[in-house]
């Protein structure tokens, strides 16, 4: 008995342990199979939380991409498509134009301003718009503000130096200034402490001196109002002396006019006793000769003579008057009597005391009655060692080419040492110099020919009329009138005797409507 109860123990015990280890293998492979499927459910929950934290950490690096972009565009380090991809990805009021308004608050805070809009000009590089948007990208960076700001801060420097130079140069002028001022107080302490002593001084003196003064005035006042009336008394003494020798020199006026216009009345003919001041010595070569006249004569080159026969003075004026055939303006000749002379003379050179060479400018008839030793000198101004003041009215046309030759003639005149105190300028219809006391002769020259159908007759009237007011004026001095055909040939000058009226009224032009011209200064040698 006790052995078949053994083996049944026996016979279970397999059962038993296949029983535990199908429960415990039960057990395990379903907690295996439980914990398998809740780790796949964490591992997909996990791979859905990195898919969305992926998707945020790509967001997040791609705003951190927009705004490196738009920092390195801000600073001006920015490659070429970074502003094209940035302004494709913003949206107004998204983090870029918050992040850009950020930047230029903190700067405006920095610079001590209120906000991004308080910024001065040169930093507003980039800013936002109001709706909120980026504006447009700068073309001037923060770092080329940021530079220029650099440079100017240098340039303030550098005109902060000179300032600082120039203040340092005006303190040490203003110390000196001070040392020179400290020295003049002194020196100024030093005299008001002692002015008032001689000011005091000074003025004792003055009132004394004064009070002298006064005293002297007083006495010199009354010894003055004596003589003041002693010379009042003279005074009216003189008054009527004066008056007296004027109402006798207004007599002696009147008279010394009777007197000048009576003379020139009774004027004979200046030329009708003239002197001869020379005469020919030799005629040495054809056209020269030399006359008895030199340095101690005052004779000059340029001087001039006319050359008549030993004889003039017994025979007169008549015997040299000729008649010739002479053409007028319409070339019908007509018989005019003319004096002739023998030659005319012209100095050129002066030799010695008395002696001198001379050109033959001019002989009437040089084979018959040439210039010849012996015959005399004449010159109607010229004696010797002086010579005849003159003055000149009229047109002075020397060669007849139909204009005035006035300045020409008074040039001449000059060189040969005749004085010409006055012309008459026909421009401005004036004296140009004055006639005086030393005035001998007024020459005459042409005047203008009028006529009925003239043109210009009322403009030649008026001419005429001043020329003869002129003339007149120096015949109420008591200077003898002479014609320039009586004047020149006497004294050895050439000029045309002839003039045709054609030349005449052209030579007369340009003195017509010229009343009120500009004065011509005087001709000067």
């Amino acid at each position: 008995m006790a052995k078949k109860s053994a083996s049944g123990k026996e016979t279970s015990m397999p059962l038993v342990f296949a029983l535990v280890f199908f429960v415990l293998s039960t057990i395990t492979f379903g907690v295996l199979w439980y914990m398998q499927y809740a780790d796949r459910e964490a591992g997909i929950a996990s791979v859905a939380d990195a898919t969305k934290t992926t998707a945020a950490a790509r967001l997040q690096a791609k705003e951190y991409e927009l705004q490196t972009k738009l920092y390195k565009i801000y600073l001006g380090v920015d490659d070429p498509e970074d502003r094209t991809l940035l302004l494709g990805e913003h949206k107004a009021g998204d983090k870029l134009s918050t992040e850009l308004k950020q930047i230029n608050d903190r700067l405006a805070t920095k610079l001590g301003k209120a906000d991004g809009s308080a910024l001065p000009n040169e930093l507003q590089v980039w800013t936002v718009e109001e709706s909120g948007k980026l504006g447009e990208a700068p073309t001037k960076t923060f770092v080329e503000a940021v530079t220029e700001a650099m440079k100017e801060r240098d340039a303030a420097k550098g005109e902060e130096k000179k300032t600082s130079d120039l203040y340092k140069a005006a303190v040490s002028d203003y110390k000196k200034a001070q040392e020179e001022n400290e020295k003049a107080r002194q020196i100024f302490a030093e005299v008001a402490a002692s002015l008032p002593k001689d000011y005091k001084a000074k003025l004792d003196a003055q009132v004394k001196l004064f009070e002298d003064r006064k005293q002297k005035f007083i006495a010199d006042e009354a010894a003055g109002r004596k003589e003041l009336d002693a010379t009042m008394d003279a005074r009216g003494q003189l008054e009527r002396e004066t008056k007296r020798q004027k109402d006798l020199m207004s007599q002696l006026q009147e008279q010394i006019g009777v007197l000048i216009k009576e003379r020139a009345k009774n004027q004979v003919n200046q030329f009708a006793f003239e002197e001869p001041q020379g005469k020919i010595l030799r005629r040495p070569e054809q056209g020269v000769v030399e006359i008895n006249l030199g340095s101690a004569d005052l004779v000059r080159p340029g001087l001039t003579f006319t050359v008549l026969p030993n004889d003039y003075q017994e025979k007169g004026r008549q015997s040299r008057v000729r008649t010739m055939r002479v053409p007028d303006e319409r070339g019908v000749y007509k018989n005019v009597e003319r004096f002739v002379e023998k030659a005319t003379i012209e100095v050129i050179e002066v030799i010695g005391p008395h002696l001198a060479r001379a050109r033959v400018t001019q002989e009437f008839d040089p084979i018959r009655d040439g210039s010849a030793p012996g015959d005399l000198l004449y010159n109607s101004v010229w004696r010797k060692g002086t010579a005849d003041h003159i003055a000149l009215v009229g047109i002075f046309d020397v060669n007849g080419d139909g204009s005035d030759d006035i300045e020409a003639v008074i040039r001449d005149l000059n060189r040969m040492g005749v004085p010409v105190d006055a012309y008459f300028d026909m421009r401005t219809r004036k004296w140009v110099g004055q006639i005086n006391e030393q005035t001998r002769y007024v020459v005459e020259g042409w005047y203008p020919a009028n006529s009925a159908n003239d043109p210009n007759r009322d403009d030649k009237t008026k001419l005429i009329a001043a020329m003869t007011g002129a003339v007149q004026s120096g015949r109420d001095k008591g200077v003898a009138i002479v014609k320039f055909q009586d004047f020149f040939p006497r004294m050895g000058y050439r000029m045309k005797l002839d003039m045709n009226v054609d030349k005449l009224n052209q030579a007369a032009a340009p003195y017509l409507n010229r009343v009120n011209a500009i004065e011509a200064p005087p001709v000067k040698d």
